[in-house]
């Protein structure tokens, strides 16, 4: 079954456009792969049947709908296709609001972070620091583990075991601290526990006396393609700030993840 649609009343309605978005919409919902006849379309739009005919008619002319030769019944047309495949060229991680990130960062007085993973690290692609403080020297561009960072256990966590092990090898893994995960059952227990939790730490394990809290950013597929991480000095994160963090965090990824559309969904976790 598909989502249920939201929808806000315009502040100035043009009746015509609104039946024609709601047409579109009607063709859309599953179960109507097949199409659907004027009468049938008429019936669930609640107007007559030759306005359906004139808004069937400009849609058809634009390509928006396409009628089927055999039944005369309409159905989406291409045109819906080739424009939805622009949404996410406009919307992508390198044209968005960094605003998410600065508000952040304005709220904990902490140095944020967006990554993406390449190969077998994690790249900062946007980072915004605090004026003062003592900060996080994460540059942009700079690429750390996967396996110890909060960033990078967030980008790897909805992988199976046979993913990671593409990536990382079933060898020991590099430690940075003494606190390091350096194994890779070890890390697989990590990673299911932050798809329980929904959140991942570093916890000193990439830089003594640093400490990060990450949660992934999904686009329109539902997939992990980014992380957001607030981090700082160890010292400053008590367990009230922490828990504020995760909130400021959920609401920052939320926005981002919208922003490439994403719905709302939890993928299903694996293993």
């Amino acid at each position: 079954m598909g989502q249920e649609k939201t929808y806000q009343a315009p502040r100035y309605p043009v009746q015509t456009i609104d039946k024609a978005l709601e047409v579109l919409e009607i063709l859309s919902d599953e179960g109507y792969q097949e199409g659907l006849g004027v009468s049938e379309l008429s019936n669930r739009l609640n107007i007559g049947k030759s306005t359906v005919h004139r808004i069937l008619d400009t849609l058809l002319a634009r390509n928006y709908i396409e009628q089927c030769e055999d039944t005369k019944k309409y159905r989406l047309g291409w045109r819906l296709f080739e424009i939805g495949n622009i949404i996410p060229q406009q919307r992508n991680l390198y044209n968005f609001d960094i605003g998410i990130l600065q508000e952040l960062c304005n709220r904990y007085e902490e140095t944020v972070n967006l990554g993406v993973r390449v190969d077998d690290s994690v790249v900062t692609i946007s980072k915004v620091s605090p004026k003062a403080s003592l900060i996080a020297n994460l540059q942009i561009g700079s690429r750390e583990s996967l396996h110890a960072t909060a960033m990078g256990k967030a980008l790897i966590c909805e992988m199976t075991k046979e993913e990671i092990l593409s990536i990382l090898g079933d060898r020991a893994l590099q430690a940075y601290t003494t606190a390091t995960i350096v194994e890779i059952d070890e890390l697989l227990d990590e990673l299911k526990k932050i798809r329980k939790q929904g959140f991942s730490v570093d916890d000193e394990e990439f830089c003594a006396g640093l400490t990060c809290i990450a949660m992934p950013v999904r686009d329109y597929k539902n997939e992990i393609v980014a992380a957001i991480s607030v981090s700082g000095a160890s010292i400053r994160q008590t367990y009230s700030k922490v828990e504020s963090v995760k909130e400021g965090l959920k609401e920052a990824t939320d926005k981002l993840s919208a922003f490439l559309g994403w719905q709302g969904e939890v993928k299903e976790t694996k293993g």
